[in-house]
């Protein structure tokens, strides 16, 4: 949960899809999963969260977007609501993406912080670096970096398999790892999730999801 995550210096979002570059669109997307997983931890405390979002991508490369999610915290913390922006530029062999993130939060207590990001995109292969700049709750976060790495696999009748690898370092200790691997198939999503390092949120989750996109 939230509460207990900011206690520990765990701080939790939302995942920052990967935008593609396109001339000029504007772009809406909805889901439904059985547990929203970030960053190896509950976001939703096991239970069913719905989302939405819009996105707005500039033939320059230029991208913006807001994104919202159902959550479940101790502190009747329900809803996420996120802001971001950045941009996108395709080298000979390589995507290089560079953008910042605003997190908020409807509860009693403010959650709300900021990450920037920088991530480099190698055909199936995806490297990216997150770290926080600012939050307002009290105590300084400033060295909290989440580094990860993605690699996809095609498979027969159009399914897809990634997995990924997270390591998040934090300045005050507790510092963890999370993998994950999931199958996806037209706008279907399974996943299993697993998280070492840190006894607290030691735990392994799973989730069914189903996304839809479509132009505005």
């Amino acid at each position: 949960m939230k509460k207990a995550l900011f206690t520990s210096l765990i701080l939790s979002a939302p995942f920052i899809p990967n935008l593609a570059i396109a001339a000029d669109s504007i772009t809406a997307n909805a889901g439904i999963t059985s547990n929203y997983i970030w960053r190896g931890v509950s976001q939703s405390d096991d239970k069913l969260s719905l989302s939405g979002g819009v996105d707005y991508n500039a033939d320059s490369g230029f991208y913006a977007g807001v994104w919202a999610a159902t959550v479940d915290f101790n502190d009747d913390t329900n809803f996420e609501y996120d802001f971001y922006s950045g941009f996108q530029k395709d080298f000979t062999h390589v995507n290089l993406d560079v953008g910042y993130i605003y997190y908020g939060y409807q509860g009693e207590d403010n959650l709300a912080f900021s990450e920037v990001y920088i991530k480099a995109n190698f055909d199936k292969l995806s490297l990216g670096v997150s770290t926080l700049v600012d939050n307002d709750t009290s105590g300084d976060f400033a060295d909290t970096t989440y580094i990860e790495a993605s690699y996809g696999f095609s498979l027969p009748n159009q399914i897809s398999l990634d997995i990924h690898g997270g390591y998040y370092d934090f300045k005050g200790g507790d510092n963890y790892q999370d993998f994950n691997i999931s199958l996806a198939k037209d706008n279907f999503s399974f996943m299993i999730s697993t998280l070492k390092g840190n006894d607290t949120l030691e735990d392994t989750l799973v989730s069914l999801s189903y996304s839809k996109s479509f132009d505005l």
